[in-house]
């Protein structure tokens, strides 16, 4: 068999996660909590989903915790792949879902500019006018703001790690983690990721085939923040299941920890999420049942505030 076009490859995947994205039900219940908000960037305006638990009280500070949606993808479709506003609503922290607005190509999908093309929109600045905004409206607490995300959202998570350090206290990319060749972050930062062997889209491993966007790969972008955050690199490795393994590098610079939960059978997906099956009927391979990666994520966030 002849080999696939990386040009052809790349976009049947781009072209799957649409048809997988926009075929979700898109029933998830209506919460007086929620609501869909506008902020004016530049001359653009933007949107994203804003959460706050019933039991905000503007006289206490509360954690923020961005979630980015994946290629192609929604705040709502990201919120229900996660679940993460239930868990907001009974740990206590305020949730954002932006919306990405940046094509590649003028007929491609919605993504992240996380290359920062100057052609397309500056999403770092984005997000740092959203988080500005954000903290005239409520009672933020400045040392915990974090940014997860699943694919194009975990690559997104990653850029601000490199050029938002003195916000985001730490990050948690699901599928998708990157270290960018010009990244410079002003700290060590800590960070819990997910990725499967098994990943169709942005490939374990970097090859000819893989998107245009995924230079590098997992282990090298783990590699590139463990030298950053000046980890020791032998890991603590623990098998969670039979196909989970957990590598804990610790004894980093300012408790910039690194935890990344591999799976050898997972493919591009979101671990313990309750849309498993259906993501999987469109082809997007297996998901890890045994580990729920937002529970994890918010765990390690609750444990790596920003520096004083």
């Amino acid at each position: 068999m002849k080999p696939v076009l990386p040009a052809i490859l790349v976009n049947l995947a781009l072209g799957l996660m649409i048809i997988i994205l926009f075929s979700f039900s898109g029933h998830i219940a209506a919460q007086q909590n929620t609501e869909l908000s506008d902020i004016t960037v530049g001359e653009q305006n933007r949107q994203y989903r804003l959460f706050v638990p019933t039991g905000y009280d503007k006289s206490k500070t509360m954690p923020l915790v961005l979630n980015f949606h994946g290629t192609s993808g929604t705040p709502a479709q990201q919120v229900e792949i996660s679940d993460i506003e239930t868990l907001a609503e009974i740990q206590g922290f305020i949730v954002v879902s932006p919306a990405a607005v940046y094509r590649r190509q003028p007929e491609g999908p919605n993504t992240w500019n996380v290359d920062k093309d100057p052609l397309g929109v500056d999403d770092v600045f984005f997000v740092k006018s959203l988080i500005a905004q954000l903290k005239q409206q409520y009672n933020i607490d400045d040392r915990r703001i974090y940014a997860m995300g699943f694919s194009g959202g975990a690559r997104m998570s990653s850029r601000l790690a490199c050029d938002l350090s003195d916000q985001i206290a730490a990050i948690g990319p699901v599928a998708g983690l990157r270290y960018p060749e010009d990244c410079q972050p002003a700290r060590a930062v800590p960070i819990i990721t997910f990725h499967g062997k098994q990943d169709g889209v942005n490939h374990y491993v970097a090859r000819e085939n893989s998107p245009p966007y995924w230079r590098m790969g997992v282990e090298p972008a783990i590699k590139g923040w463990l030298d950053n955050n000046h980890c020791a690199k032998q890991a603590q490795s623990t098998d969670l299941a039979e196909q989970v393994t957990r590598l804990t590098y610790s004894h980093c610079q300012d408790y910039g920890d690194v935890v990344f939960y591999q799976s050898v059978t997972a493919g591009h997906t979101w671990p313990g999420s309750k849309v498993a099956d259906k993501l999987a009927s469109y082809g997007l391979g297996a998901t890890d049942k045994y580990i729920v990666a937002t529970e994890l994520i918010w765990t390690f966030f609750k444990a790596h505030p920003l520096p004083q």
